[in-house]
């Protein structure tokens, strides 16, 4: 049972009910694991699926002021803004790995049939066509686009230390060479 009703979402893996005062045990349970997520609005029952990998990291664009912004344009963003985090659930509905997050993300969208992802399939937008409309906004709003001084530290702060996907790893010593330019 989910809220009273037989619904999908009742066999999910993990859920935060506060995913705002949950950030740190989002960020502890789910910073090193890939997997398939999702929103939804407590208010009008509406449902966005994403994955990520690592799936923290892209939990966390969500809660990032100049993401927010740079994204205003996505219907789950909009959401977001208009009825506030705090009346969302974050749902963790799978933990997968790399090679088949796609696929469950894609198995999700057709389980759920989420009404904020404007695009059917997983992970792409191909097949999405933009109106004629909506191609002119993207390339007036694209020219001459620069971040300022201020989104660019943020988007900086944003992702040094903990955030960092990168955060206590090390090269490989294949890898170094690469960077190097040695094969």
């Amino acid at each position: 049972m989910f809220f009273g009703v037989k619904h999908p979402l009742a066999n999910y893996a993990k859920f935060y009910k506060d995913p705002i005062n949950q950030r740190n045990l989002i960020y502890k349970e789910n910073i090193e694991k890939v997997g398939v997520y999702c929103w939804f609005n407590n208010l009008n029952s509406k449902i966005y699926v994403g994955s990520g990998n690592p799936l923290y990291n892209r939990i966390s664009d969500y809660y990032q002021k100049w993401y927010l912004e740079s994204k205003s344009n996505l219907i789950i963003v909009k959401a977001l803004k208009k009825y506030a985090m705090e009346n969302f659930t974050l749902f963790i509905l799978e933990y997968s790995n790399h090679e088949d997050l796609l696929k469950c993300e894609q198995k999700w969208i057709d389980l759920l049939k989420p009404e904020y992802n404007i695009n059917p399939i997983a992970g792409s937008s191909k097949n999405y066509k933009h109106t004629e409309e909506s191609i002119l906004k993207m390339k007036s709003s694209a020219l001459g686009r620069k971040h300022s001084e201020e989104v660019k530290n943020n988007m900086s702060l944003n992702r040094k230390g903990e955030n960092n996907s990168f955060f206590n790893k090390k090269h490989s010593e294949q890898a170094i060479q690469l960077i190097k330019g040695f094969k």
